[in-house]
């Protein structure tokens, strides 16, 4: 069970015990002591039941009802209470399943009041005293066991209420379906071991227990292989879906999406390696404080996070401010009690960080690790996946060696932007560039130091063009910038302010510094030109009028001059 600090909860949960403890202590004096060894051997079938008993999330299945059932009809409603609850007490506190303290004596107490509520039930309804198996008290019968079935089943679940979203693949009418089956199959048995001790004794009831144990070991094989198909199912939605998608973001919004399906965390997180920053950045946010966490980062081997990620190892804390490895962190370790820190590991590279946190203190448990785990191998390899296609979608519409958009995709997005401008009757300008002398760097300072060059001159064209600008290298040592909504005169202005940026800016070329110089040609639809092909001729035939008229210069194409 998770440790929650809900004082509804707390109040409720040694209420009961207090209650149960009181009434146990009020019925002791009624017990039959003489039957003692009877006793003890159907606690001994109880425990044994509960040791046997099938878990699953926020409960588990036992066949123990056949023994109170039978321990009711042979010795009464004390011994019964007594029985149930130590048996209980002394098979969840030796087994005790990682539950705390308070669970195993809230299961032991809450017995005590359910079999006494059901008992009175069952005289309300006109039971026989001596609880006889004949036709007449089939009815009371009946109630008693409906009523110890349902005030069970209530109590538990006011107990498991303030954690039951931590499971979301299972839910609470699967535990009453399930304890249900177990009633109906345990309900037959104890009646007959109920018949069966005045011919035999009690110890004869024991063989009538076997086949109780023998259903609880078919049940544990059906729940667990209901709860594993049901996270297969989420596992295999998780790896389709992904093997369909290449955009990171709809990658990682469908895993902080489809992982809490599996686990209802408070906030969710993914971290992704960002060349440019030499750090890990948020890609993806879940949570009521996602924009905020949207703006941090993560170093490598820094802070509990960053060193997840330099050792490459999952990470579960049950609290970060008792744990060790929290002690002093900033960040996402002083708002959650609880995390699960997961390396998205592509090959041997990290190429992200999966982090889910709760407020409550040990929320997560292995069974939640073990998931996340195989959903963040499966996030890596869809993450590297995409990042491998951008990579190359981007290298198929970009020039290699500038890093500027190349020729082909040039020519398409000036198409579209041409058919936007028309539309809308807006201007759009192109600007062709060129290099002036660039042979006599080549033939001077060698092919590299050109590429050296070129590589500049793309860097200042990238640094001065506006946000909405197309910038291309267009072919050889040429240029060329698509502006949408300027006209002639502004574009001349970023024309003038490309060339003295170039001229001003000195290239390092083998350990010399020199200055380069670019002549402009600037072109305007529609003002001269009415289709693309018209405006790139335009312009070009304004770049070569710039270098006929003696370069390092700046010129609008003009309708009178060829």
């Amino acid at each position: 069970m998770y440790r929650v600090r809900r004082l509804p909860h707390i109040l409720y949960t040694w209420m009961v015990i207090g209650l149960g403890l009181w009434l146990l202590v009020y019925t002791f004096p009624h017990l039959d002591l003489d039957r003692g060894r009877e006793l003890l051997v159907m606690a001994a079938l109880a425990v044994l039941a509960e040791w046997l008993a099938v878990v699953f999330p926020q409960g588990q299945l036992s066949g123990g009802f056949a023994v109170i059932l039978a321990t009711y009809l042979i010795f009464g409603p004390v011994a019964t209470v007594w029985v149930n609850c130590l048996a209980t007490a002394f098979a969840q506190g030796v087994a005790n399943r990682g539950n705390p303290l308070r669970t195993t004596l809230f299961n032991a107490f809450q017995y005590v009041l359910v079999v006494l509520v059901a008992n009175f039930l069952y005289a309300l309804a006109g039971g026989d005293a001596g609880r006889a198996l004949n036709w007449s008290n089939v009815p009371p019968l009946a109630v008693f066991m409906l009523a110890y079935f349902g005030l069970n089943q209530l109590m538990v679940y006011l107990y498991t209420l303030p954690v039951r979203r931590g499971y979301p693949l299972f839910h609470w009418l699967d535990a009453l379906r399930w304890d249900g089956l177990t009633y109906l199959l345990a309900a037959p048995i104890g009646l007959l071991m109920g018949m069966l001790y005045s011919k035999t004794g009690v110890y004869g009831t024991v063989l009538l227990f076997l086949p109780v144990l023998a259903v609880q070991f078919v049940l544990r094989f059906y729940v667990h292989l209901e709860l594993a198909n049901r996270e297969l199912r989420v596992l295999y939605e998780v790896a389709r879906r992904l093997g369909g998608s290449l955009q990171l973001e709809e990658i990682m919004d469908l895993v902080l999406k489809e992982t809490r399906r599996v686990i209802n965390f408070h906030t969710g997180v993914i971290y992704l390696w960002s060349e440019e920053n030499k750090c890990y950045l948020v890609g993806a946010a879940y949570g009521p404080h996602a924009r905020l966490i949207k703006g941090s980062a993560i170093q490598r081997g820094e802070g509990f996070l960053g060193l997840a990620l330099e050792n490459g190892e999952p990470q579960l804390v049950d609290d970060t401010r008792s744990d060790v490895r929290t002690a002093g962190d900033l960040g996402l370790t002083q708002v959650h009690r609880s995390m699960l820190v997961v390396p998205l590991l592509a090959e041997t590279e990290a190429v992200g960080l999966l982090v889910l946190g709760d407020k409550r203190a040990g929320f997560f448990e292995e069974k939640h690790l073990r998931l996340v785990t195989i959903i963040a191998g499966q996030t890596a390899v869809a993450i590297a996946n995409a990042q491998l296609y951008r990579k190359l979608k981007v290298a198929s519409i970009t020039d290699g060696l500038t890093g500027l958009y190349n020729y082909r995709y040039f020519y398409h997005r000036a198409l579209g932007e041409l058919e936007r401008a028309r539309r809308c009757g807006d201007n759009l300008s192109l600007v062709m560039l060129d290099i002036d002398h660039f042979k006599q760097i080549n033939d001077r300072y060698g092919h590299l130091a050109g590429d050296m060059v070129l590589s500049g001159v793309a860097g200042v064209i990238r640094s001065e063009k506006r946000a909405c600008d197309l910038a291309t290298r267009y072919g050889g040592e040429e240029f060329a910038l698509l502006m949408p909504q300027t006209g002639p005169a502004e574009a001349m202005l970023v024309a003038e302010r490309l060339r003295k940026a170039v001229r001003e800016n000195l290239f390092e070329v083998e350990g010399t510094r020199i200055q380069v110089r670019i002549s402009v040609g600037v072109a305007t639809y529609p003002a001269h030109a009415s289709d693309l092909a018209g405006l790139i001729n335009a312009a070009d035939n304004a770049l070569y009028r710039a270098k006929e008229s003696g370069r390092d210069r700046s010129i609008a194409f003009s309708r009178g001059r060829a």
